[in-house]
């Protein structure tokens, strides 16, 4: 889900000084005025609201901050989420405290949540409300809300919805961004992924060849030649979460074994039963991480020091080159492609033999007990 102002439209807006201080002025007495007449009335209000709407990999990362807001308040804590991410939060908490947004309820680009699910928000009778969203998407949902306290982060511009706001920092990996705005209020417990027995021979592969956006994604080609070179000695099958004719008959043509998933609990369940997950820097990796799977994944334009899973199970290949991501970039200089990558070198320039034998190299420590 696409929830994000393009950085580039941001920026250029905030650039211009007299616009920026009119407008952030103009926004300040509204969310100030609607946030202090939402709480003129005194209500009966006895729920912890988590706002946390991303896409797969995103959410996952929330899950230390989300564990610490659980295990902190002595209330009910429901979290309010996309619809495809719901099956996610189940692996951490009750399902009866996980309230979908439907996919109806948004709009403009999905930066905007109309009221249906301000409605919803109501009903719950937030006594606080934690933003971990983080943009307008979040913002256009509890501005108005009679919630006694409002802690989290999002654009300056609605800086003035929160009781207790923060500015987007990033820390030294993307869980951090979600645990900053609540580290001063909340006790931070770190949720632990379940350590399974995977120390026999990897039999069962499964591989993601698609990811978040285009940039991030190794040559699907290259991925079924990789898929055929692994296929002579393992169990392996692709994962689609598309039925496009297209894309089919492209595998039917290699006879490659392939599963469709339409929905993110069939996702999960089909990841149970591997024993190693292989994709590029993506949701279907960071979930399996969380399982307890082993995992390898191909990066590029992102930087696997804020990306990739914690825990000592998870492997990757990247091709350094001249504009990759390093140290303290989170991205390469193109926003990890999504801003117009001139040539894509950082994946097309990965070939199949190296991330075999890379591969190859990491089942043999992982089969042999040797890659703690």
């Amino acid at each position: 889900m696409p929830i994000h102002w393009p950085n580039n439209k941001y920026n250029k807006f905030i650039s211009n000084k007299v616009l920026n201080i009119i407008f952030q002025f103009t926004l300040d007495i509204f969310f100030t005025v609607c946030r202090s007449f939402a709480k003129i009335i005194p209500l009966r209000r006895n729920s912890i609201c988590v706002i946390s709407i991303h896409k797969l990999g995103d959410t996952i990362f929330t899950f230390d901050a989300v564990h610490s807001i659980i295990s902190y308040f002595n209330k009910d804590v429901f979290i309010l989420c996309s619809e495809n991410a719901a099956s996610v939060y189940q692996l951490i908490t009750d399902k009866k405290f996980i309230v979908p947004i439907e996919r109806k309820y948004f709009h403009l680009d999905d930066r905007y949540i109309d009221r249906r699910a301000r409605k919803i928000l109501s009903k719950l009778k937030p006594e606080v409300i934690i933003d971990l969203t983080g943009v307008m998407t979040s913002a256009s949902l509890i501005f108005n809300s009679r919630a006694k306290r409002i802690i989290g982060f999002n654009r300056k511009i609605f800086r003035k919805i929160f009781d207790e706001y923060s500015e987007f920092n990033l820390g030294n990996h993307s869980r951090e961004i979600y645990l900053n705005p609540i580290k001063n209020f909340i006790p931070i417990k770190e949720y632990s992924y379940p350590q399974l027995n995977l120390n026999n021979p990897i039999k069962k592969i499964l591989i993601f060849p698609f990811a978040g956006w285009p940039s991030k994604e190794w040559s699907l080609y290259k991925f079924i030649e990789l898929g055929r070179l692994l296929n002579d000695k393992y169990d392996v099958s692709f994962i689609l979460a598309s039925n496009n004719k297209r894309i089919l008959d492209y595998f039917n043509q290699f006879k490659l074994p392939y599963i469709i998933t339409s929905t993110t609990e069939e996702l999960i369940n089909e990841i149970r039963k591997s024993d190693l997950v292989i994709g590029n820097d993506s949701g279907p990796v960071q979930i399996a991480a969380v399982l307890g799977k082993f995992t390898f994944s191909i990066y590029g334009p992102t930087n696997p020091k804020y990306h990739l899973p914690k825990g000592n199970k998870n492997f990757y290949y990247q091709k350094i080159i001249r504009c990759s991501p390093i140290k303290d970039e989170r991205l390469c200089f193109t926003d990890g492609g999504k801003n117009g990558c001139p040539s894509f070198e950082c994946l097309s320039l990965i070939t199949v033999t190296e991330v075999y034998k890379n591969l190859l190299q990491v089942i043999e420590k992982i089969e042999a007990n040797t890659y703690k």
